[in-house]
């Protein structure tokens, strides 16, 4: 044998060796990305989805189209999300009561999930298609509506909306701030910060208190109904701040607003359940655990409705409208009644064996039993 012919075939012989290896290489990590795909991505990618769609239904049950303005803004893709936009609807007004009316969007929730669909597929396919799968078909992303139970929301439908389709330039505004203002008060609380600060020794918030490296008050991360709460007493706070103005200022004292607060939370809430509607209404400490934090709250309970209420509300009929009417006319903000609501005595049932503190929550939006269960 010459020695080209040696050297010729030493080369084609290592060649053959590193294609092997190469293609076996390729092979473990299409593998490897086909099973990361089917057991991570395509299942996270389908709860996102389903999560998405509960949320906005829950907002759809309010208004269909303050859900599509949510769901365009993006506050329904996830818990945090929807907190912010309970924020921001305490924060704000509609600037007129038929803000949200006649308004037809220039996409729809199916419209922006059939998006997101497609961006997926676009953005997988070419993977499954080395793996041998030409396309995600019944084993990809078109399961969603067999795995997360049920069809896509249909088509809105609402005598809010305009009928039929609308020429591109009758779309409505997508921006929040052309329905909402945000509520104005003549007295300057200070910084959210400041606040939270000034709020963190009642009530058991400062259990979400963040300190920076240097100990330092930094801010407070509160969840679930604990959160709620907070948004309460700070509505209240924003409402009677005028009333603690730092002599020759437009800053209020927070010190003095939040003691006011405190009592006045108390006494349209714990103080008027207690005072006149429960007999042996009380208070248990319970332990809420939200994304891997726990926070003491209170749940209450009660002997049952006192002699006045019951003389005064005899039917389970009447009292429940009782309750939901003082709610919607003496509670400003839909924190503050769902803080009514939730402070209610859990063990209060009606003749049909209902839960009084559900059927409150329910009154404020009928999809919160379902998320608390």
């Amino acid at each position: 044998m010459s020695i080209f012919r040696s050297i010729a075939t030493g080369y084609l012989g290592a060649k053959i060796a590193n294609t092997q290896a190469n293609d076996e290489l390729k092979a473990r990590v299409l593998e490897s990305a086909g099973t990361n795909f089917y057991t991570n991505i395509l299942p996270d990618a389908i709860a996102d989805e389903k999560l998405r769609r509960t949320n906005y239904e829950s907002i759809a049950a309010i208004n269909p189209n303050l859900a599509e303005l949510a769901d365009i803004n993006g506050f329904t893709a996830s818990e945090e999300g929807m907190e912010k936009f309970d924020q921001f609807r305490e924060e704000n007004k509609l600037k007129d009561p038929d803000a949200l009316k006649n308004l037809r969007f220039e996409t729809d929730f199916n419209t922006r999930y059939n998006t997101r669909v497609k961006s997926f597929e676009e953005k997988y396919n070419p993977i499954l298609d080395q793996i041998g799968i030409k396309e995600l078909g019944g084993l990809g992303f078109n399961t969603m509506e067999s795995l997360v139970g049920g069809k896509e929301p249909g088509p809105m439908k609402s005598q809010d909306m305009a009928k039929g389709p609308a020429p591109s330039d009758t779309f409505a505004s997508t921006e929040l701030s052309q329905y909402f203002s945000p509520i104005q008060s003549t007295v300057d609380l200070g910084t959210p910060n400041q606040v939270d600060q000034a709020i963190s020794g009642f009530r058991g918030f400062d259990q979400g208190i963040i300190r920076d490296n240097a100990g330092n008050f930094a801010g407070m991360e509160l969840f679930g109904e604990k959160a709620n709460e907070r948004n309460a007493f700070k509505a209240v706070m924003a409402r009677i701040g005028d009333n603690f103005k730092i002599a020759g200022t437009e800053k209020a004292d927070l010190t003095a607003t939040a003691g006011a607060a405190n009592q006045i939370l108390f006494d349209q809430t714990q103080g008027y359940i207690g005072g006149q509607v429960l007999d042996g209404y009380q208070s248990a400490t319970f332990k809420e655990k939200i994304r891997d934090k726990s926070f003491d709250i209170n749940r209450y309970n009660a002997s049952g409705f006192s002699e006045s209420f019951n003389n005064t509300y005899q039917t389970d009929e009447d009292k429940i409208i009782a309750l939901v009417t003082y709610m919607n006319d003496n509670l400003q903000t839909r924190s503050e009644r769902l803080h009514f609501a939730q402070s209610f005595a859990a063990n209060i049932k009606d003749s049909d064996g209902n839960n009084y503190r559900d059927l409150l929550l329910i009154a404020i939006d009928p999809t919160l039993v379902i998320q608390n269960n």
